[in-house]
């Protein structure tokens, strides 16, 4: 495994990424959840976790699973990297649910889906659109990166 110095000399920002999350992730194999991560190591979970939810599917898909049980974590995650507009785009998203009707339980948000208007799911989609059309006014690779060389000791 190269050590944090290594693999910021490398000359491409998503091979840093894909080498930062491959230390990380192996790091987590140690434990059953996040504890054995330093704060810095858990803002790039939940931005990994968030960013390969919304590939797969959306905000929908990202709350239909236990990565929507972050969504609060996700929204520091964003600002921490200095990326406040995507932050604000999941807020608004965990905004649809209401007031006192986001759970950061998967069980317990199922229920509160389920009981979601329609509009509120047209809502989602709506916000999928402005996360993947604004993706490039935010460069979240570049913020990440520099992220990782300010913070590489907790890495």
């Amino acid at each position: 495994m190269k050590n944090i110095e290594e693999i910021l000399k490398l000359a491409d920002e998503i091979a840093i990424i894909e080498a930062v999350g491959k230390k990380i992730w192996d790091k987590k194999e140690e434990s059953e959840d996040f504890t054995t991560l330093t704060d810095s190591e858990k803002t790039y979970v939940y931005i990994d976790m968030f960013e390969g939810a919304m590939h797969e599917g959306g905000f929908t898909y990202f709350f239909d699973f236990e990565c929507g049980d972050y969504a609060l974590e996700v929204i520091a995650a964003y600002k921490n990297i200095g990326a406040p507009k995507t932050a604000n785009i999941v807020a608004k998203a965990v905004g649809l649910f209401g007031i006192n009707n986001y759970f950061d339980v998967l069980e317990k948000r199922e229920i509160a889906i389920a009981k979601l208007d329609e509009n509120i799911v047209s809502g989602w989609e709506d916000l999928d659109e402005i996360f993947f059309n604004d993706e490039q006014e935010e460069d979240v690779v570049a913020l990440i990166v520099e992220y990782i060389r300010n913070n590489k000791e907790q890495f």
